[in-house]
């Protein structure tokens, strides 16, 4: 299978009176596999739920391409209503802010339904009754309220709402970085068995790695708005190349026996509105050499991934 949705270039600047621009992403290329789950990870202020949001039109890009089947979404007048037709979806992490208090439950979940497939009242609701019960939840809870469900069974809502418009693509924005982790590991089971039912395809947006390790095939590692590895789930968690990703693999000790001073990031990370020169990690890497304060390093084949580092070979050598 090739890719779903490409990304070329994608540049994403938040504007704002009396204050300097935040480019959030910073030019950012990166494919995504048919019936691939890509995990794309990086710290608070690195830029991924900008990137979930301008795939959904929910964010304008400046500049770049979003692509899925060959059809650039940042070309359509109407971006979130393209999303939607070319069968892109998406799960946020807080369901609250996805589901009407006022209507019932079956009426949040046939709403992504209405404008792809015509019918009667009864044929949405008894549509909508079938999601419910396949992610787990009895026919009896369609005429509940969201208040009247836990954090759980709302994010089971937000996921039938999710396939009631027969996705292709669904992103999943820290989906369950707010549920307890029996709830978490029950959910990312079910995403699991749907995706192989469904043939779907997932962006999964998380800073929690157990989650990534346990259903990821594909890692893209971002930092302030740049990629800086891309990789197998596989390569990219057991043998992390880029400081940066080694940092974010050596914080889960269960992940890895990566522990290492040199591996651990020095520091917070740096003000998105004013990024450091040169490479954008290297106030915060142990192995920051000249050339990394200096020029920004340019993503390259290494190691059987992507990588965005200078010293890949020297640190290679120090592993």
């Amino acid at each position: 299978m090739g890719a779903l949705l490409e990304l070329r270039d994608l540049v994403v600047t938040y504007h704002s009176r009396g204050r300097a621009s935040l480019t959030a992403v910073a030019g950012v290329s990166i494919d995504l596999q048919e019936a691939h789950t890509l995990a794309l990870i990086g710290e608070s202020g690195s830029g991924k739920s900008t990137i979930a949001r301008a795939i959904c039109g929910l964010i304008r890009a400046e500049s770049g391409a979003i692509t899925i089947d060959g059809r650039d979404l940042l070309k359509e007048a109407e971006q979130p209503e393209a999303a939607g037709r070319y069968g892109i979806q998406i799960v946020f992490q807080d369901p609250v802010s996805s589901l009407d208090p006022r209507w019932p439950i079956w009426r949040s979940v046939a709403e992504p339904r209405l404008a792809r497939f015509p019918g009667s009242t009864d044929t949405h609701r008894r549509a909508a009754v079938a999601l419910l019960e396949r992610v787990g939840l009895p026919a009896s809870f369609a005429d509940r309220k969201p208040h009247q469900l836990s954090g759980g069974q709302r994010q089971r809502v937000t996921i039938a709402r999710a396939l009631a418009a027969a996705p292709r693509l669904i992103i999943l924005d820290e989906a369950v970085s707010a549920l307890d982790v029996s709830v978490r590991n029950e959910i990312l089971a079910l995403l699991d068995e749907l995706k192989r039912e469904r043939q779907l395809t997932y962006l999964f947006i998380s800073h929690d790695m157990g989650a990534v390790a346990q259903v990821a095939s594909d890692v893209a590692v971002l930092y302030l708005g740049r990629l800086v590895e891309v990789g197998s789930a596989d390569a990219v968690i057991r043998r992390p190349m880029h400081p940066y990703t080694r940092a974010l693999i050596a914080a889960v000790p269960s992940l890895t026996r990566i522990g290492t001073r040199e591996a651990r990031a020095i520091g917070e990370i740096d003000d998105p509105a004013a990024p450091p020169p040169g490479c954008r990690f290297h106030r915060r890497c142990a192995y920051a050499a000249d050339i990394c304060r200096r020029d920004v390093p340019v993503e390259r084949e290494y190691a059987g991934r992507v990588l965005a580092c200078h010293r890949a070979e020297d640190i290679a050598l120090m592993m």
